[in-house]
Protein backbone atom coordinates (compact mmCIF):
# COMPACT_ATOMS: atom_id res chain seq x y z
CA UNK A 1 0.00 0.00 0.00
CA UNK A 2 1.33 3.42 -0.90
CA UNK A 3 0.96 6.67 1.01
CA UNK A 4 0.79 9.72 -1.28
CA UNK A 5 -0.09 13.26 -0.20
CA UNK A 6 -1.52 12.05 3.11
CA UNK A 7 -4.08 9.84 1.39
CA UNK A 8 -4.26 6.07 1.33
CA UNK A 9 -4.41 4.47 -2.09
CA UNK A 10 -7.42 2.17 -2.00
CA UNK A 11 -7.38 -1.25 -3.63
CA UNK A 12 -10.63 -2.97 -2.62
CA UNK A 13 -11.59 -6.62 -2.60
CA UNK A 14 -13.48 -7.85 -5.64
CA UNK A 15 -17.11 -8.88 -6.03
CA UNK A 16 -15.85 -12.41 -6.70
CA UNK A 17 -14.11 -12.43 -3.29
CA UNK A 18 -17.38 -11.60 -1.54
CA UNK A 19 -19.37 -14.12 -3.57
CA UNK A 20 -16.85 -16.80 -2.63
CA UNK A 21 -17.42 -16.00 1.05
CA UNK A 22 -21.17 -16.41 0.56
CA UNK A 23 -20.80 -19.69 -1.27
CA UNK A 24 -18.67 -21.15 1.50
CA UNK A 25 -20.97 -19.84 4.23
CA UNK A 26 -24.16 -21.08 2.59
CA UNK A 27 -22.68 -24.57 2.61
CA UNK A 28 -22.23 -24.28 6.37
CA UNK A 29 -25.78 -22.96 6.95
CA UNK A 30 -27.80 -25.30 4.76
CA UNK A 31 -30.74 -25.14 7.12
CA UNK A 32 -31.46 -21.47 6.40
CA UNK A 33 -34.77 -20.73 4.66
CA UNK A 34 -34.47 -16.96 4.57
CA UNK A 35 -34.40 -15.05 1.32
CA UNK A 36 -32.01 -12.41 2.69
CA UNK A 37 -28.85 -13.40 4.52
CA UNK A 38 -26.83 -11.07 6.72
CA UNK A 39 -23.38 -12.58 6.99
CA UNK A 40 -20.55 -11.18 9.07
CA UNK A 41 -16.83 -11.75 8.82
CA UNK A 42 -15.12 -10.74 12.06
CA UNK A 43 -11.44 -10.32 12.84
CA UNK A 44 -9.76 -10.16 16.26
CA UNK A 45 -6.11 -9.08 16.41
CA UNK A 46 -3.37 -7.42 18.41
CA UNK A 47 -0.32 -5.37 17.38
CA UNK A 48 3.00 -4.65 18.99
CA UNK A 49 3.01 -1.09 20.33
CA UNK A 50 5.74 -0.10 17.85
CA UNK A 51 3.32 -0.95 15.01
CA UNK A 52 0.12 0.23 16.69
CA UNK A 53 0.80 3.89 15.81
CA UNK A 54 0.47 3.07 12.11
CA UNK A 55 -2.74 1.14 12.71
CA UNK A 56 -4.16 4.05 14.71
CA UNK A 57 -3.23 6.55 12.01
CA UNK A 58 -4.80 4.52 9.22
CA UNK A 59 -8.01 3.82 11.11
CA UNK A 60 -8.38 7.46 12.14
CA UNK A 61 -8.10 8.47 8.47
CA UNK A 62 -10.87 6.02 7.57
CA UNK A 63 -13.32 8.16 9.58
CA UNK A 64 -12.90 10.88 6.96
CA UNK A 65 -12.74 8.54 3.98
CA UNK A 66 -15.16 5.63 4.51
CA UNK A 67 -13.88 3.89 1.36
CA UNK A 68 -10.75 3.25 3.42
CA UNK A 69 -12.66 0.54 5.28
CA UNK A 70 -12.53 -1.58 2.13
CA UNK A 71 -8.75 -1.17 2.05
CA UNK A 72 -8.56 -2.08 5.75
CA UNK A 73 -10.44 -5.30 5.00
CA UNK A 74 -7.92 -6.10 2.24
CA UNK A 75 -5.09 -5.65 4.74
CA UNK A 76 -6.82 -7.87 7.31
CA UNK A 77 -7.16 -10.60 4.71
CA UNK A 78 -3.47 -10.32 3.85
CA UNK A 79 -2.51 -10.54 7.51
CA UNK A 80 -4.86 -13.44 8.12
CA UNK A 81 -3.12 -15.22 5.25
CA UNK A 82 0.24 -14.61 7.01
CA UNK A 83 1.41 -11.83 4.72
CA UNK A 84 3.03 -8.51 5.62
CA UNK A 85 2.33 -4.97 4.40
CA UNK A 86 4.07 -1.60 4.38
CA UNK A 87 2.25 1.63 5.07
CA UNK A 88 3.06 5.34 5.32
CA UNK A 89 6.49 4.81 3.80
CA UNK A 90 7.94 2.98 6.79
CA UNK A 91 10.61 0.44 6.01
CA UNK A 92 9.30 -2.24 8.34
CA UNK A 93 6.87 -4.88 7.26
CA UNK A 94 3.80 -4.77 9.51
CA UNK A 95 1.86 -7.77 10.69
CA UNK A 96 -0.26 -8.42 13.80
CA UNK A 97 1.18 -10.44 16.65
CA UNK A 98 -1.95 -12.58 16.32
CA UNK A 99 -5.03 -12.45 14.12
CA UNK A 100 -8.13 -14.68 13.98
CA UNK A 101 -11.14 -14.67 11.66
CA UNK A 102 -14.62 -16.14 12.01
CA UNK A 103 -17.95 -16.10 10.14
CA UNK A 104 -21.33 -15.76 11.86
CA UNK A 105 -24.81 -14.39 11.33
CA UNK A 106 -26.05 -11.27 13.09
CA UNK A 107 -28.26 -11.83 16.14
CA UNK A 108 -32.04 -11.39 16.43
CA UNK A 109 -31.79 -8.00 18.14
CA UNK A 110 -29.83 -6.75 15.15
CA UNK A 111 -32.35 -8.16 12.68
CA UNK A 112 -35.17 -6.41 14.52
CA UNK A 113 -33.25 -3.12 14.44
CA UNK A 114 -32.74 -3.47 10.68
CA UNK A 115 -36.43 -4.16 10.24
CA UNK A 116 -37.16 -0.98 12.22
CA UNK A 117 -34.92 1.00 9.88
CA UNK A 118 -36.66 -0.41 6.79
CA UNK A 119 -40.12 0.46 8.15
CA UNK A 120 -39.07 3.94 9.23
CA UNK A 121 -39.54 3.41 12.95
CA UNK A 122 -37.06 4.20 15.70
CA UNK A 123 -33.79 2.48 14.72
CA UNK A 124 -30.50 2.82 16.64
CA UNK A 125 -26.99 3.41 15.37
CA UNK A 126 -24.41 0.80 16.34
CA UNK A 127 -21.37 2.89 17.23
CA UNK A 128 -19.99 0.62 19.95
CA UNK A 129 -17.71 -2.42 19.83
CA UNK A 130 -16.89 -4.79 22.65
CA UNK A 131 -14.31 -7.51 23.26
CA UNK A 132 -14.51 -10.32 25.79
CA UNK A 133 -12.92 -13.49 27.11
CA UNK A 134 -15.94 -15.70 27.64
CA UNK A 135 -16.11 -19.41 26.88
CA UNK A 136 -18.31 -19.36 23.77
CA UNK A 137 -18.92 -22.82 22.27
CA UNK A 138 -21.41 -21.33 19.81
CA UNK A 139 -23.00 -17.99 18.93
CA UNK A 140 -26.81 -18.10 19.11
CA UNK A 141 -29.33 -15.79 17.38
CA UNK A 142 -30.79 -15.06 20.83
CA UNK A 143 -27.51 -13.61 22.18
CA UNK A 144 -27.82 -10.09 23.60
CA UNK A 145 -24.50 -9.65 25.46
CA UNK A 146 -20.97 -10.99 25.43
CA UNK A 147 -20.36 -13.92 27.75
CA UNK A 148 -17.58 -12.05 29.59
CA UNK A 149 -17.03 -8.47 28.41
CA UNK A 150 -13.58 -6.95 28.98
CA UNK A 151 -13.83 -3.56 27.24
CA UNK A 152 -16.20 -1.49 25.12
CA UNK A 153 -15.50 1.58 22.96
CA UNK A 154 -17.31 4.07 20.75
CA UNK A 155 -15.66 3.42 17.39
CA UNK A 156 -16.23 6.99 16.18
CA UNK A 157 -14.50 8.66 19.13
CA UNK A 158 -11.81 6.28 20.40
CA UNK A 159 -8.35 7.84 20.19
CA UNK A 160 -6.87 4.59 18.89
CA UNK A 161 -8.91 4.78 15.70
CA UNK A 162 -12.16 3.28 14.61
CA UNK A 163 -15.18 3.90 12.41
CA UNK A 164 -18.65 2.83 11.36
CA UNK A 165 -19.29 3.09 7.63
CA UNK A 166 -20.83 1.38 4.64
CA UNK A 167 -19.92 0.70 1.03
CA UNK A 168 -23.18 0.02 -0.78
CA UNK A 169 -25.01 -2.54 1.36
CA UNK A 170 -21.83 -3.72 3.11
CA UNK A 171 -21.28 -2.38 6.65
CA UNK A 172 -17.84 -1.95 8.24
CA UNK A 173 -17.38 -1.66 12.01
CA UNK A 174 -13.76 -1.10 13.11
CA UNK A 175 -12.49 -0.53 16.65
CA UNK A 176 -9.03 -0.42 18.24
CA UNK A 177 -8.78 -0.46 22.02
CA UNK A 178 -6.25 1.35 24.23
CA UNK A 179 -3.17 -0.50 25.43
CA UNK A 180 -4.28 -0.21 29.07
CA UNK A 181 -7.13 -2.70 28.62
CA UNK A 182 -6.54 -5.35 31.35
CA UNK A 183 -4.64 -8.45 30.28
CA UNK A 184 -7.06 -11.03 28.88
CA UNK A 185 -7.39 -14.13 26.73
CA UNK A 186 -9.82 -12.74 24.17
CA UNK A 187 -12.32 -15.03 22.45
CA UNK A 188 -15.29 -12.86 21.40
CA UNK A 189 -16.34 -9.47 20.08
CA UNK A 190 -19.63 -7.67 19.56
CA UNK A 191 -21.36 -4.64 18.06
CA UNK A 192 -23.79 -2.69 20.23
CA UNK A 193 -25.93 0.45 20.19
CA UNK A 194 -24.85 2.07 23.50
CA UNK A 195 -22.19 2.01 26.19
CA UNK A 196 -24.49 0.22 28.67
CA UNK A 197 -24.66 -3.61 28.39
CA UNK A 198 -27.86 -3.67 30.46
CA UNK A 199 -29.93 -1.55 28.06
CA UNK A 200 -28.20 -1.71 24.67
CA UNK A 201 -29.21 -3.53 21.50
CA UNK A 202 -26.71 -6.06 20.12
CA UNK A 203 -26.18 -6.23 16.37
CA UNK A 204 -23.49 -8.88 16.19
CA UNK A 205 -21.76 -11.45 18.40
CA UNK A 206 -18.71 -13.27 17.06
CA UNK A 207 -16.75 -16.06 18.72
CA UNK A 208 -13.23 -17.22 17.83
CA UNK A 209 -11.98 -20.79 18.12
CA UNK A 210 -8.41 -19.65 18.87
CA UNK A 211 -7.96 -16.88 21.46
CA UNK A 212 -5.93 -13.69 21.16
CA UNK A 213 -3.63 -13.16 24.15
CA UNK A 214 -3.55 -9.49 25.16
CA UNK A 215 -0.99 -8.20 27.68
CA UNK A 216 -1.82 -4.89 29.33
CA UNK A 217 0.42 -2.02 28.14
CA UNK A 218 2.46 -4.41 25.96
CA UNK A 219 0.22 -4.63 22.88
CA UNK A 220 -2.82 -2.97 21.31
CA UNK A 221 -5.89 -5.10 20.62
CA UNK A 222 -8.71 -4.49 18.17
CA UNK A 223 -11.52 -6.07 16.18
CA UNK A 224 -13.35 -5.49 12.91
CA UNK A 225 -16.67 -6.83 11.61
CA UNK A 226 -17.87 -6.65 8.01
CA UNK A 227 -21.58 -7.33 7.48
CA UNK A 228 -22.67 -8.45 4.01
CA UNK A 229 -26.28 -8.54 2.83
CA UNK A 230 -27.24 -11.01 0.13
CA UNK A 231 -30.46 -12.50 -1.24
CA UNK A 232 -30.48 -16.29 -1.20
Amino acid sequence: MQHIDNEVKLEGITREDIQDIFRKTLKEFKETKTRIIYLDASYLYNFDLSDAKYITKLNTMIRYNPKGAVEWHRLLERWWNDQTVRMFGNGDQLKPLQIERTFDRIVNEGLEAMAAAITGTDAPSFQYRSIGEGVVPKVYPSDTILVDEVDRINVNTTANGGSLSRDGSTVYSIGNHVKSVPSATLTECGIESTADPSTDIMLDHSAFSSPITHVQNADSVGSTTIIYMCSA
